[in-house]
């Protein structure tokens, strides 16, 4: 369950984040991904990263369910912005690539492998998706309400596990881009192949 965080403190979160340096992620992601297609940016949080991709000519769609940061995302951001979570999201298209950074570890564990499950509701037969969570911190809730999902090797067997049709892609391990310590960033990009095409 979202808390109220960033309802709250969508300003400052914006301020904090939005200038973090995901290059070396984005070289991951994009080359995987042929010119012009479309991305569903998954918990959107300040917008940097569908403004990242909508600069590179890719059609972009922001998920973000926290209505304040919707509106700080529109300020920056000329495409589609969809004031959802993704539990509750049902698109009307399929995307070629998903970015999931950093927005799935609010979610408990069985939310998470709900979404993988039916993960070909949201990804075209091909597509990929990037998910990145924070590694080497408890599962649980922290001081300001919001709650954090541990991401580890474990978790991403699980969701190889509960839908076959996901290959692993590459997974890999960052420091915090933003400098914080005591935890690294577990990043992954999973692929779908549908009836094993």
């Amino acid at each position: 369950m979202m808390s109220n965080y960033y309802e709250s403190n969508a300003e400052r979160y914006v301020a904090e984040t939005f200038s973090a340096d995901m290059s070396k992620q984005y070289q991951r992601f994009l080359p995987l991904l042929k010119n012009g297609v479309k991305i569903l940016d998954v918990g959107s949080g300040s917008g940097r990263d569908a403004c990242y991709f909508q600069k590179q000519g890719y059609q972009v769609t922001a998920l973000e369910p926290s209505k304040n940061l919707g509106r700080e995302i529109r300020k920056v951001f000329s495409g589609k912005i969809i004031c959802s979570d993704i539990q509750n999201y049902r698109p009307t298209e399929r995307y070629d690539g998903i970015w999931a950074c950093a927005s799935l570890i609010h979610l408990q564990e069985e939310e998470v492998l709900q979404f993988f499950e039916k993960i070909d509701q949201y990804l075209d037969d091909n597509g990929i998706i990037y998910i990145s969570g924070k590694n080497g911190i408890p599962t649980g809730k922290v001081e300001d309400g919001r709650f954090f999902l541990e991401f580890t090797e474990q978790l991403v067997e699980k969701i190889l596990t509960v839908n076959k049709q996901l290959k692993l892609e590459q997974l890999w391990y960052t420091e915090d881009v933003r400098g914080r310590r005591g935890f690294r960033w577990l990043n992954a990009v999973l692929r779908l192949r549908r009836n094993n095409s």
